[in-house]
C-alpha cells in the first residue's frame, strides 16, 4: 500500500493543464516514442461517449500534489466485444508503493461498471486494451499482473526522405485508377471504405460517424496531406489514405514526420498496388510542407505483406506497441 494516503478525484477540464504536467514528467522519465498533447487531453475530454467525470480520476498527495492518473476510453458503438482502452500513469517519484496496482483495480471496476450499465442483448463480452511500448517492463508486469495477455505487436516504422538512394519516386499511374486528394465532401464515403477495408482485420470494429468526425476534427489531423484511390469506371473509392502530423514528437525523434494513420483499400481492389500509389502520395504532401521524413504503423501479424510493401518504399522498423488484453463477461 502507498505510504502516504492519496485522494482521488473526478477530472475537471480546469485541471488538464496540471494533468499535462504530469504526463510530461511521466514522459521525460519513461521516454516514450509517442507524447502528449493538451489539445488531445481536450479532445478526449470532450468526445462522445467520454463521461470523464466517472471514466477518469486524479490522485494527489497529502500536499495537493498530482502524482497519479486513470482514465477508460470506452468505445460505445461497439457490440462484439466491447472495448475499453485503459491509460494511466504514475509520476516516476511515486511508483512503486502500491499506487499503479491500486489505480489499475479502480479501472477494471470502473470499466465493468460501463458494460453493466450499458449493455444489450445484442453485445459481445467486455474487452480491456492497455497499449505498452515494447521497453517499458515496469508497465508491462504491473499489468500482467492483474490477468492482462499480451495479444498483439504494432511496430512503428519510419522512412527519412534523405536516405533514400534515388529520392522520392513518383506517383504510379494505375490502370482504372485514379489517385486524388482527400476532400471533405468524401468524409462520409471514406468512412464507409475504411468500414468495409477494415473488416476483416484483427480487433477492428465499425466506426461510427461521430467519432469519424471527432477524428477528422482533431489537432493533429492534416487532410490536406490525405488522398484517395477513385474507380474511373464507378466512382467509388476504392481505398484512403489519411494523414496526421504529431509535432509534439518531432524533438525527440530529431526529425519532422507526416504520420499516415489510416491506410486501407477495399477487398475488390486489393493486389493492384494501390496501397503503395496512395503512400507515395502521401509521402510527396509531407516532403512538399517540409518535412524530414514519413511515418506509420504496421499490425507485425499483418497477412496482406504490408511489411514487405513498406520496407521496398524505404521505411525502416522502430519502436514497437504491444497491446495487452483482458476479456470480462460481465455480471
Amino acid at each position: 500500500m502507498p505510504s502516504e494516503p492519496i485522494s482521488w478525484s473526478p477530472v475537471s477540464e480546469a485541471e488538464l493543464p496540471e494533468l499535462s504536467g504530469l504526463l510530461t514528467a511521466i514522459e521525460h522519465f519513461d521516454e516514450p516514442s509517442e507524447r502528449h498533447t493538451i489539445e488531445e487531453l481536450q479532445e478526449a475530454y470532450a468526445e462522445h461517449g467520454a463521461d470523464p467525470a466517472r471514466n477518469a480520476r486524479l490522485g494527489r498527495d497529502s500536499g495537493g500534489t498530482l502524482v497519479a492518473y486513470g482514465w477508460l476510453h470506452p468505445f460505445p458503438a461497439d457490440t462484439d466485444p466491447r472495448r475499453v482502452f485503459l491509460a494511466g500513469g504514475v509520476h516516476p517519484g511515486w511508483r512503486r508503493r502500491g499506487i499503479g496496482h491500486e489505480l489499475l483495480d479502480w479501472q477494471i471496476a470502473r470499466a465493468g461498471e460501463w458494460y453493466n450499465e450499458n449493455r444489450r442483448p445484442e453485445h459481445g463480452p467486455l474487452e480491456l486494451r492497455i497499449a505498452v511500448e515494447d521497453k517499458l517492463a515496469d508497465r508491462a508486469a504491473l499489468i500482467a499482473d492483474r490477468g492482462f495477455s499480451a495479444v498483439r505487436w504494432f511496430a512503428d516504422m519510419t522512412c527519412r526522405f534523405d536516405e533514400l538512394p534515388s529520392g522520392l519516386p513518383a506517383v504510379p499511374e494505375l490502370p482504372g485508377i485514379r489517385i486524388e486528394p482527400y476532400s471533405a465532401e468524401v468524409s462520409e464515403e471514406v468512412r464507409e471504405a475504411h468500414n468495409e477495408a477494415f473488416s476483416d482485420h484483427w480487433g477492428s470494429q465499425p466506426i461510427p460517424q461521430i467519432r469519424w468526425q471527432e477524428d477528422l476534427s482533431a489537432a493533429s489531423t492534416r487532410p490536406e496531406w490525405s488522398w484517395i484511390a477513385v474507380d474511373t469506371d464507378s466512382g467509388r473509392i476504392a481505398g484512403y489514405a489519411m494523414s496526421s502530423a504529431y509535432q509534439q514528437d518531432w524533438e525527440f525523434q530529431g526529425f519532422r514526420e507526416g504520420w499516415t494513420d489510416r491506410l486501407g483499400v477495399r477487398r475488390d481492389w486489393r493486389n493492384r498496388g494501390i496501397a503503395k500509389a496512395l503512400l507515395i502520395a502521401s509521402m510527396h504532401s509531407f516532403a512538399d510542407a517540409g518535412l524530414d521524413a514519413a511515418g506509420l504503423g504496421v499490425d507485425t501479424d499483418n497477412p496482406s505483406g504490408a511489411f514487405g510493401l513498406y520496407a521496398r518504399l524505404g521505411y525502416e522498423r522502430g519502436e514497437t506497441q504491444v497491446m495487452y488484453a483482458r476479456t470480462e463477461h460481465g455480471s
